[in-house]
């Protein structure tokens, strides 16, 4: 399923969810920000070239940097204290290394510049995703003005990545160099080491399935608007989220091999919105129409 098709998939729910006689929904729109905590599965092993290439001082974990990125949800009532939701996200994901390894990748032949020198240099990655969520939320206190909530969630992604030097500047490293004869590739983006699903590369996105959970709370502006904030952990079944794909050495028959090595990855996501609450079917949500006694607040407000 390309991204087209994932957009079609999600306007059929929110048409076929628009044909049920008196429900009540709510539309949910947000800002998130997320964040890639940690890869989860069997450690990659060095190979030792790699081992022998990289800084004694040397670390595999990125520093994740704050970013944003847009969502939204309609909501269906199903009990007084439950929801079902849709959700469309975007999440932008990123981080910073500013003393990496000579990571497994660059030995294999999936490394753009195989064979070629890999110039251990801070490095960076920029990570998008595109979801589509189904959510089950959970209302403890729904006719208080402070509603907290526990959620559980399903999603669909597709990621993009790109892995790149932070800083690199080619004259540093080879001084002698003249490169105003040269038309050196990096001016060019080509210091783009790992690339998926972006204007870098010709794969597409890479569909992957995340699952978790999440806490929020609701807070009641009036009877139909709300202030929610919640926060979400999700395990997610894709190892290039910080942009390097994980392979890990062995050898087999005296033979030195380096193996894909499938990893989850955990991130933790937080999002402010505002959620709009109304009725469809019978009796409408115009002034004549009438109030669901579970609606939230309803007790609260009349």
């Amino acid at each position: 399923m390309d991204v087209r098709k994932f957009l079609f998939v999600f306007m059929l729910l929110i048409v076929g969810a628009f044909t049920v006689n008196a429900q009540l929904i709510g539309i949910r729109v947000a800002a998130n920000s997320g964040m890639l905590v940690s890869e989860f599965g069997t450690s990659d092993v060095p190979h030792p070239d790699a081992l022998l290439a990289s800084p004694a001082t040397s670390s595999d974990k990125f520093t994740p940097q704050l970013s944003a990125g847009l969502e939204g949800e309609i909501l269906f009532q199903v009990t007084g204290k439950t929801y079902f939701g849709i959700e469309l996200d975007y999440t932008h994901l990123r981080g910073f290394n500013d003393d990496p390894p000579y990571f497994n990748y660059f030995l294999t032949p999936y490394f753009q510049y195989y064979q070629d020198e890999f110039i251990v240099s801070p490095l960076e990655y920029n990570t998008r995703l595109f979801n589509l969520a189904v959510n089950y939320k959970y209302f403890f206190m729904p006719d208080k003005t402070w509603t907290p909530f526990v959620k559980l969630t399903g999603v669909v992604a597709f990621v993009g990545t790109e892995l790149k030097y932070k800083d690199f500047s080619p004259e540093e490293y080879f001084p002698n160099v003249d490169w105003n004869l040269i038309d050196y590739a990096f001016n060019e983006g080509a210091d783009v080491l790992y690339a998926r699903g972006t204007s870098s590369s010709e794969q597409k996105k890479w569909p992957a399935f995340h699952v978790g959970g999440g806490i929020g709370f609701d807070y009641a502006i009036s009877d139909r608007l709300l202030f929610e904030v919640d926060g979400t952990c999700t395990v997610l079944n894709s190892g290039i989220i910080d942009g390097v794909p994980n392979f890990t050495y062995a050898r087999e028959d005296g033979v030195d091999l380096l193996k894909y090595n499938r990893r989850l990855s955990l991130t933790t996501q937080i999002s402010v919105g505002l959620v709009y609450l109304f009725e469809i079917g019978d009796g409408g949500s115009g002034g004549d129409g009438r109030i669901d006694p579970n609606f939230p607040f309803y007790r609260n407000k009349h």
